[in-house]
């Protein structure tokens, strides 16, 4: 039981205020209106527990604001004569403004752009109040000019800070924004977060279902189909490749990755070679590109199809007519070839 004992005092002693004006009660005032926040049902319920809890987080950022300028706690806070208390206190104000108020998900790229200045107005904050030795009480000052030269420094390095949090997000964005770039290997980066790398065997992928979609809706256009049509299809291929690269782009199944694949055909001989091309290019990188490629050849075949039936009378039995020899095209598609590189094009 003296066990016991002890551990219930130890614990009297971390919940007892050792006075009022401290920051544990802006801290057990913080827990107070989550709990009240959590328990409100009136209606409307939602601007209730706004409200609430909007006193919970800066009931919150004032406790840990003055618990971070506590002696003990500054002098562990404090490297190399640097205090980073304020930006503790600066990163819970940039959670309740961003994240809480605006709804947005933390952390948000205005949090991370917006932390370092506002912590430095908050290091900068003590500087402007002193206190005063009759009253006890807060007054305004105006900073020594030694202070006044290290607020300037400490905003405009904060500010720098900032700037390049803001160009790593641009960089993000436009990386985002350009399919030509979303393969790229970023890993010696400092600025831009890769947060899928690339897989080589994914894109290979992709590209042999490229080529296995045009290969049959090439059997679809010209399978079965007259001779003298299908020649006509291949003499004008330059415009049905447009086509081709639509009916994939609607079949291809949909990826989370913009498609980085175009399709290219051309006739590669007399007896109708017609060469499926699918091509990664890299405009810029200069890393090597990858090719695949499958080949269906095209030939002409001899059919035979009946005519329509002749009725001499309505008693007689329909005569046959003669079979009709015809030349129909033919699809032959053969297998994908190993991936090829391709060197990166120069501007």
């Amino acid at each position: 039981m003296l066990w016991m004992n002890q551990v219930f005092k130890q614990i009297r002693d971390r919940v007892t205020l050792p006075q009022w004006a401290s920051w544990q009660t802006l801290l057990f005032l913080s827990i107070f209106s989550v709990i009240v926040a959590a328990l409100t049902t009136s209606p409307p319920p939602q601007i209730a527990q706004r409200i609430i809890s909007s006193f919970g987080w800066i009931f919150l950022i004032l406790s840990v604001w003055w618990f971070v300028y506590e002696p003990p706690v500054k002098k562990k806070l404090t490297f190399y004569n640097f205090f980073i208390g304020p930006w503790i206190v600066g990163a819970i104000v940039c959670v309740y403004l961003f994240g809480t108020i605006e709804g947005g998900r933390i952390p948000t790229q205005t949090s991370w752009i917006s932390w370092p200045p506002i912590s430095s107005l908050i290091w900068s904050a003590p500087k402007f109040i002193k206190s005063d030795s009759k009253t006890k009480s807060p007054v305004y000052t105006n900073p020594s000019k030694a202070h006044r030269q290290d607020i300037i420094l400490v905003i405009l390095a904060n500010l720098i800070i900032s700037c390049w949090f803001q160009f790593s997000f641009q960089i993000q964005n436009w990386i985002a924004n350009n399919p030509s770039l979303q393969g790229e290997d970023f890993s010696r980066s400092g600025f831009v977060w890769q947060p899928q790398r690339f897989d080589r065997d994914t894109a290979l992928s992709r590209g042999a279902d490229v080529l296995n979609i045009a290969a049959q809706s090439v059997r679809t256009e010209l399978e079965g189909k007259p001779w003298g049509q299908v020649e006509r299809w291949l003499t004008n291929l330059d415009q049905q490749v447009p086509r081709l690269r639509q009916q994939v782009k609607e079949q291809l199944p949909r990826s989370s990755q913009p498609d980085l694949w175009t399709l290219n055909a051309e006739v590669t001989s007399a007896a109708y070679d017609l060469k499926l091309q699918a091509l990664w290019r890299r405009p810029n990188s200069r890393q090597a590109g990858s090719e695949l490629t499958r080949t269906c050849r095209i030939t002409p075949v001899r059919r035979e199809r009946p005519t329509p039936e002749f009725r001499f009378d309505d008693s007689a039995p329909p005569a046959p007519a003669p079979a009709r020899v015809q030349e129909v095209g033919t699809v032959q598609c053969g297998s994908i070839t190993p991936p090829k590189q391709i060197q990166p094009t120069r501007s």
